[in-house]
């Protein structure tokens, strides 16, 4: 039973940390950055952006908690951990290069990366439990939205 507690608490910091992170350089890009540049129309309004990285972080943390618990060898969750690490880790990189240093094409770059990465992280989720892959989906699909429009403002500006 302590085990699973310490589980899903490592779970709740890792994303905790990226979503307060993410938060800090995102508001900081709001307020003096996103307003003055050109976005497509496609672009959601900014208080929708707040409510879908919600939801995306709670399924990340249970695909991520569901993975933890159902380990099958050390270096299964060696990599799925690897790869969870590295995709937050690139959020927060994400959120720092568009927001806070409002770099376009450097951002453009990370968002790629992230999104390879994250695809590798499904593959080697959907290895250990083939559900916490599946309940990502929504995030995959938010990815390669945000992606997209992120290269669209890189070309635009």
């Amino acid at each position: 039973m302590a085990l699973k507690f310490i589980q899903g608490l490592y779970s709740f910091i890792l994303i905790f940390i990226t979503a307060i992170v993410s938060k800090y350089f995102t508001d900081i890009g709001l307020e003096a950055f996103y307003d003055t540049i050109n976005i497509p129309q496609s672009s959601p309004e900014n208080n929708y952006f707040r409510y879908i990285w919600r939801g995306i972080y709670v399924l990340l943390f249970l695909s991520f908690y569901i993975i933890l618990l159902s380990k099958k060898s050390i270096s299964e969750f060696d990599d799925a951990n690897s790869l969870f690490i590295s995709q937050l880790f690139l959020q927060i990189l994400w959120t720092f290069s568009f927001f806070y240093m409002e770099q376009l094409v450097a951002s453009s770059i990370v968002i790629v990366l992230l999104l390879g990465v994250v695809f590798l992280m499904l593959h080697s989720f959907y290895q250990i439990n083939k559900f916490s892959c599946f309940i990502l989906f929504p995030y995959v699909i938010w990815l390669m939205f945000a992606t997209y429009l992120n290269i669209y403002i890189a070309f635009i500006n």
